[in-house]
């Protein structure tokens, strides 16, 4: 996982890998395509997922034997779907993420958007939020925002045009020509969400990109993002630990369980609404039973019901 945690040591090594987790975000952006048209026939799409995950393992070499992170991992999510993974620290959450995005190879397994084996490289569909921001410090955050677009080749004032129509709903107007250093850690985050969100990504992953947000900028953008995928299609799937966020907000929610990683349960969400509106989804009659489904099952051992 790429986390904020600052890297102290001699030389320049500190200035290596920041280079180098910028170079990995750019990496990723530069594969994203603008979404597809939707289709006329949904029952037919609903056929292939645009996501599937299947028999995934991973493991790092050690001094005392391999290290398995994830054992035989499957999930998927159909066009228009939000899905949720829950799980304890540790359980490879974060390293599936890597691994669908291609940052990261499987040791088994495979992934396949819209039926294409896509394992070990990038899918031009997907479009990932990571904890971390990754804004480049010498750029604006304009600048930053229009990044992926200018490297897909967008005529720059095109991708400034798109970019800018952004920062309202964002709460950044006014911030366009200020950099990174100006904006607190919530404002850079909101940033690299629009960095993702501008190139229309058919797959968005969101490593708990929300969390650095105060509450009701988080609630406002939640509903906003959950009404994008019910009207445009966008599948979003979503890394959290925030058992609430994830019932409110899914379709679906997989739960794993401790290292190495796999599912324990997949719980389809009903919650009896078709709001779109957080708030209103949290006060939901079922919502509690679902709730209380998934913690129930974070304790479970696999296959267990």
């Amino acid at each position: 996982m790429l986390t904020g945690r600052s890297v102290t040591a001699p030389g320049n090594f500190h200035k290596v890998a920041t280079t180098a987790a910028h170079e990995m975000g750019l990496r990723y952006m530069s594969d994203m395509s603008v979404v597809d048209s939707v289709a006329n026939d949904l029952s037919t799409e609903r056929q292939t997922p645009r996501l599937e995950v299947v028999g995934i393992d991973k493991e790092y070499p050690a001094a005392t034997g391999p290290i398995q992170i994830l054992r035989g991992l499957s999930l998927r999510a159909d066009r228009g779907e939000f899905v949720s993974i829950v799980g304890p620290s540790g359980c490879g959450k974060s390293t599936l993420f890597n691994i669908i995005t291609g940052l990261v190879p499987p040791t088994a397994g495979s992934v396949l958007v819209n039926g294409e084996d896509v394992t070990g490289s990038t899918s031009r569909h997907i479009g990932y939020v990571l904890q971390k921001d990754l804004l480049f410090p010498w750029r604006t955050v304009l600048e930053n925002v229009v990044l992926g677009l200018e490297v897909r080749g967008v005529r720059k004032k095109d991708a400034r045009t798109r970019a800018r129509s952004l920062f309202a709903t964002y709460k950044l107007e006014g911030y366009e020509d200020k950099y990174p250093s100006d904006l607190s850690g919530g404002m850079k985050q909101r940033a690299a969400l629009m960095r993702t969100m501008v190139t229309d990504p058919d797959i968005i992953l969101m490593d708990e990109a929300y969390k650095a947000l105060d509450y009701p900028l988080k609630i406002a953008l939640e509903s906003e993002l959950l009404e994008t995928a019910r009207t445009t299609g966008k599948t979003v799937v979503a890394v959290t630990h925030d058992i609430e966020e994830a019932v409110t907000m899914s379709d679906r929610v997989y739960v794993l369980k401790a290292r190495p990683g796999e599912v324990v349960s997949e719980f389809p969400i009903d919650l009896g609404t078709t709001s779109t509106d957080i708030n209103e989804r949290r006060l939901a009659p079922r919502f509690n039973e679902f709730y209380e489904k998934i913690w129930r099952g974070i304790g479970q051992k696999p296959g267990a019901a």
